[in-house]
């Protein structure tokens, strides 16, 4: 078998790479993964930023506001919405190429946007900074968010709940024809002082059959609450009519509680309460009728009280304003 000297080598391997070169230099070019111009270019408006409502929105009337615009590129987006009295926020995110189907009809964070009120529509895009577009839109007046579920009280309506107050009670009052609440101009403001678990509480007596189509397990209490003082709580308490006669009896019938921290920074917060928390009070003199079970079509009446967070000497409380049950989401 005859041997190949380095030359001859050289020759034979030239001779089988020129049929790749050739391979090679014949393929067509095919882009691989997505086109990074379209990820990384400059973004261009292909139309202006607007909506639908020049002339204001009637949110009573089930008006919308929708939103138009579309882009070269798609881009992930933000579209926020600011009352320029109020503070209201709310927010809508997504990703595309333009803003078809995009609509505001009123939804709010925790306050809630005020009637006759300007509201600045901001579109951001996260990797364009510099194309932000702004726009306003002005508010005639509220939508009816009450349709969500069933309101309990927006403490407009002074029959719809009531005040009690004890020992350690500094001021448990209502404030009215007031700005800061979060709908309305109504809202309740409650602040103890001293070593005790309890300062006072929101009396709310419910419609059982309002609540009749709702289950533990999918519904939510929600309510909005402002302080200012670190440790402050609350302490929500269900009461049943266990024995169905139409009043609490102490020792008869079940109670159900559970407490939350109350966020400490000045402003407005919205909570929600799945009622599947609330677990069956057994202190004092409460018993268990039905297996510790909460039946809503026996809730009689809801308590919001103001308490703290330990048992300390100090002074706690918090604003509440807007409490509605919910089914299937909060609120």
């Amino acid at each position: 078998m005859p041997f190949l000297t380095p030359s001859m080598y050289g020759r034979q391997f030239s001779l089988l790479l020129i049929p790749v070169l050739v391979f090679c230099s014949c393929a067509k070019d095919e882009p691989i993964g997505p086109d990074l111009g379209g990820l990384f270019g400059e973004l261009e408006l292909l139309s202006d930023f607007g909506h639908n409502m020049p002339n204001g929105v009637h949110f009573e009337d089930e008006e919308t506001v929708d939103f138009s615009a579309n882009f070269n590129l798609e881009v992930d987006y933000t579209l926020s919405f600011i009352g320029q009295s109020s503070g209201a926020t709310y927010s809508i995110s997504g990703k595309s190429t333009n803003l078809s189907g995009i609509s505001w009809g009123g939804e709010c964070n925790a306050v809630f946007f005020r009637p006759m009120e300007w509201v600045h529509c901001v579109l951001e895009f996260e990797d364009h900074p510099d194309n932000t577009q702004i726009d306003s839109v002005f508010v005639w007046e509220q939508p009816d968010l009450s349709i969500s579920g069933v309101l309990l009280t927006s403490f407009e309506e002074p029959s719809s709940f009531s005040l009690t107050s004890g020992d350690f009670t500094d001021h448990l009052e209502t404030a009215v024809n007031t700005l800061e609440a979060v709908e309305g101009t109504t809202y309740v403001s409650g602040i103890g002082t001293g070593p005790a678990t309890w300062y006072g509480a929101i009396r709310i007596l419910t419609n059982q059959g309002d609540l009749s189509n709702m289950e533990v397990s999918s519904s939510f209490l929600n309510l909005h609450a402002r302080s200012e003082l670190e440790g402050s709580a609350t302490v929500i308490k269900v009461f049943e009519d266990s024995n169905d006669d139409g009043i609490i009896d102490a020792g008869q019938d079940e109670v159900f509680t559970t407490k939350l921290p109350i966020i400490a920074d000045g402003e407005w917060h919205r909570m929600n309460l799945p009622l599947s928390n609330l677990a069956l009070d057994l202190s004092g003199n409460n018993v268990s009728v039905n297996g510790g079970v909460l039946d809503l079509e026996k809730a009689l009446r809801i308590d919001i009280t103001f308490s703290q967070l330990g048992t300390s000497d100090g002074t706690f409380g918090f604003d509440v304003d807007y409490v509605i049950l919910t089914p299937d989401f909060p609120f």
